[in-house]
């Protein structure tokens, strides 16, 4: 948002998305659709299995540490492409 008055801060935005107005409005839309998207995971909850710690803590360090990190940058990105193509923002 201040790129305009100081454009060194240009170097800031890493995902190259079309403006500051999609980028919040991509993230709302990313985070409303998680949010809907996990609720069924939490009613139904997870099934107890017995496996080793060290096991246990490389998956989820995997998919929830690995995944927590990729699936928002690629999220937000997607849904950036798509609002700045039908000029939403």
């Amino acid at each position: 948002m201040f790129v305009a008055t100081y454009p060194p801060l240009g170097a800031l935005n890493v995902m190259r998305l079309a403006s500051p107005q999609s980028a919040i409005l991509s993230a709302v839309i990313f985070n409303a659709l998680i949010i809907i998207a996990l609720i069924p995971l939490a009613l139904r909850g997870v099934a107890y299995r017995r496996v080793g710690a060290s096991a246990l803590l490389s998956r989820n360090l995997l998919v929830y540490g690995l995944g927590g990190l990729v699936l928002p940058f690629i999220g937000i990105k997607a849904i950036d492409l798509v609002v700045a193509a039908l000029h939403l923002a």
